[in-house]
């Protein structure tokens, strides 16, 4: 008989410099049963709305550079990320990851795809609320 899943046990945050860079998106998952007759039974599968972060900014050399080494060490481990509109006060970050306010689980979400452009490169990838 298989074992209860663990919740995730993240030990490292984002870098502040590179949490500035994504913009938040809500979702709700939903189960769609469309019927012969054109009605559409629609489901939510889950209670609350998953949060998403998404790669919106250009970075600089010193920002990618970070940025491309923090996603080659985490790949497939969970992290903390601050969403720092919603910390206590607003817009602060903290480096151990012990403040609760505006702290998110979360894992990559998607491959690594960049554009290098002088001075500026742009990544796009996100990051997924994993608990």
């Amino acid at each position: 008989m298989p074992s209860n899943i663990q919740p995730a046990e993240p030990t490292e945050v984002m870098p502040y410099g590179l949490a500035l860079a994504f913009n938040e998106e809500l979702r709700v998952e939903a189960d769609l049963n469309q019927l012969q007759d054109g009605w559409a039974i629609r489901r939510p599968l889950v209670i609350f709305e998953r949060h998403f972060f998404k790669l919106t900014r250009p970075l600089t050399a010193e920002q990618w550079t970070e940025l491309r080494d923090f996603y080659m060490g985490h790949i497939a481990e969970p992290f903390w990320f601050y969403n720092l509109r919603e910390t206590v006060p607003p817009w602060t970050w903290d480096p151990t990851g012990v403040s609760p306010d505006g702290r998110y689980t979360v894992v990559f979400d998607g491959a690594w795809s960049e554009d290098i452009r002088l001075p500026r490169s742009t990544c796009s990838f996100g990051l997924r609320e994993v608990a």
